[in-house]
């Protein structure tokens, strides 16, 4: 009886999506094979540098190490208030430059077409483009042009991207679904106000859509906002400690997996 393919799904949630990081850390640690793997904004992030074949500890000790200066810098374009250069270009070091065909897991991240409202799925080409596209918050990074379609953050229609797991072949999906900062704070200026306006969006569309997944993991983040990278060793630790209390549930699925 073949193994069955074990499909991740990576959800999207700012600095929460860090904790996507811990838990593919514990998955790897326990020798826990991964099949697919699908990504949307951070989860897109991690998802594709885990399969460029990035060291999973390194990119825990960057994401320590960085802030939001690093990542972003102010812009005069029309459509956007952030410029993606900085993240553009750490990505292409990170992921060595590569191409969606080049990795060694089938790997895809979501967009969403801003002419249309369509879901973009980006599983061919630069992986720091795609991976850029799917990020980009709408009215505060700068959008991607790219074969006619203007792509921003895929969050925007699919959050969690377990769907398309499966549609890529994976037999059992496990998704991370890193769930909603608390709607408080203050409000300080546009971006704020733009990122506040799509939380709330994001919310609705996801009460309508369910996270088609056999194993949904939910990290317990409390109130950490999706701009605390200051908190990235506790936002990893618990992905990690999600993972490993659901460590024998995971592998009872794929037991049964391999047995039907």
């Amino acid at each position: 009886m073949p193994k069955p393919k074990v499909g991740i799904a990576l959800g999207a949630g700012g600095a929460r999506g860090l904790a996507n990081l811990g838990v593919l850390q514990v998955l790897h640690e326990e020798g826990i094979p991964i099949h697919v793997v699908t990504g949307t904004s951070a989860g897109a992030v991690i998802g594709s540098l885990y399969s460029a074949g990035t060291d999973l500890a390194m990119i825990g000790r960057l994401a320590e190490e960085l802030e939001w200066d690093d990542l972003t810098s102010f812009t005069l374009a029309r459509k956007g208030l952030v410029s993606p250069d900085k993240i553009h270009s750490m990505l292409r070091v990170l992921t060595k430059d590569q191409d969606f065909e080049d990795l060694p897991i089938p790997t895809a991240v979501v967009a969403t077409d801003l002419l249309t409202g369509q879901e973009v799925v980006v599983d061919s080409g630069p992986i720091a483009l795609g991976v850029r596209a799917s990020l980009a918050i709408p009215g505060v990074f700068v959008p991607l042009e790219l074969d006619g379609r203007l792509l921003v953050d895929g969050a925007l229609v699919n959050r969690v991207p377990a769907d398309l797991c499966h549609k890529m072949g994976a037999d059992v999906v496990i998704a991370v679904d890193v769930g909603w900062a608390p709607l408080r704070g203050r409000i300080r200026n546009l971006p704020d106000v733009i990122m506040r306006t799509i939380d709330v969006l994001q919310r609705q569309v996801a009460q309508h859509k369910s996270i088609q997944a056999d194993i949904v993991l939910e990290p317990e983040l409390g109130n950490v906002t999706i701009t605390q990278l200051n908190r990235a060793r506790e936002i990893i630790d618990k992905g990690r400690e999600v993972a490993l209390a659901n460590l024998a549930n995971i592998k009872r699925q794929l037991e049964l997996a391999s047995t039907s």
